[in-house]
């Protein structure tokens, strides 16, 4: 589970000493058993310390066999670097490889990853990848289906995918529409 900060007073402790530990601290808080923690220092690690060695970090996470390290990995790699994307080439693969994972946190994880990564760095995906997003969208989980929204919203090149989006203005569920509104906005530049 990815963490995201509701700004309450701990977050923000806990953000501001996260910033200011040494970089191999951070690291080691990748292993922590607390899913906050792991979440604080892959921030940190994106936005911080874009270094060679956070990508491999981040590159053994998503190849090993533990769900939790992968979607914290296809996290970290979505934004690694932001704005100037240094991994992208080595992460889009990567990235692209584990959205065949059995694991719903993971492959959301991994969409909302390549949104990112391809929103900053205009990546444009194959038909092959686009076609296997796009057919993410029919998953049973809502989430992953809102987070292959968002990464279809990246590929503003690709019919296909604004007219997958633009299917998804008229659905019945309410929080998927409103996801698919965003994401029009967004392919389409508005």
């Amino acid at each position: 589970m990815i963490y995201l900060s509701k700004d309450n007073s701990y977050d923000i402790l806990a953000a501001r000493g996260m910033m200011h530990s040494k970089e191999d601290d951070v690291y080691n808080f990748l292993n922590d058993q607390d899913y906050r923690v792991r979440t604080l220092a892959a921030q940190t690690i994106q936005t911080h310390f874009p270094t060679e060695k956070s990508f491999n970090i981040a590159k053994n996470m998503v190849l090993s066999k533990d769900p939790v390290k992968q979607e914290l990995g296809a996290y970290i790699l979505g934004q690694l670097g932001t704005p100037k994307m240094p991994f992208w080439k080595e992460s889009l693969p990567l990235l692209l490889k584990l959205l065949r994972s059995n694991n719903t946190e993971v492959v959301a994880a991994t969409l909302h990853a390549l949104g990112h990564l391809c929103s900053l760095k205009k990546c444009k995906l194959k038909d092959g990848s686009i076609q296997e997003i796009i057919n993410l969208t029919k998953h049973k989980s809502k989430d992953i289906v809102i987070a292959a929204l968002m990464a279809l919203a990246s590929q503003d090149f690709s019919t296909q995918a604004k007219n997958t989006i633009k299917k998804f203005l008229e659905t019945d569920d309410e929080e998927v529409k409103s996801w698919a509104d965003v994401a029009y906005e967004i392919i389409e530049n508005i």
